[in-house]
């Protein structure tokens, strides 16, 4: 067991430039979007939700029931992941920590089932959208799919 991950975390792997930059643009998004939402939960400030309507949706679903996950903000949840997600692929710029891209698939999938379930709750539940918190989905997507084509290349047999 501990020869296959010596094996493992050793061997050479090659994963194209491009791909750890996007991972580095699209954490950097989700950092300026869940910063927003966070700073604005903890300075009890109201969001500037898009579009003229009577009711600012983006504050009903940030002041719901489902805006928390055992007391802690679901907007603080995502600036870690992102933030994390951003220490991965900076360290991953250096080819002997390449081997951290693994561990973006399974908590991309996470925050892809997360966001899927939060926009569910949004949509049928709470009955407002968010726009920042769509946004915070659409790079849940786009992380899960390059993650799993880095994983891919990653883990094809040598």
């Amino acid at each position: 067991m501990f020869k296959f991950i010596h094996n493992f975390l050793k061997r050479p792997i090659k994963i194209e430039r491009f791909w750890k930059i996007v991972l580095i643009i699209m954490a950097i998004v989700g950092i300026a979007d869940t910063s927003y939402l966070t700073y604005t939960r903890y300075e009890n400030k109201i969001l500037n939700c898009f579009g003229y309507t009577q009711v600012n949706s983006c504050q009903v679903v940030a002041q719901s029931a489902y805006s928390t996950v055992l007391g802690v903000p679901v907007s603080l949840i995502g600036l870690a992941f992102y933030f994390f997600v951003l220490i991965v692929a900076v360290m991953s710029l250096k080819e002997k920590f390449t081997f951290l891209l693994n561990t973006l698939l399974p908590l991309s999938v996470l925050a892809f089932l997360f966001s899927v379930r939060l926009t569910y709750l949004q949509i049928y539940v709470i009955e407002s959208i968010c726009y920042y918190c769509l946004v915070s989905a659409l790079i849940s997507v786009l992380l899960l799919m390059v993650s799993m084509v880095i994983y891919q290349k990653m883990n094809l047999p040598e």
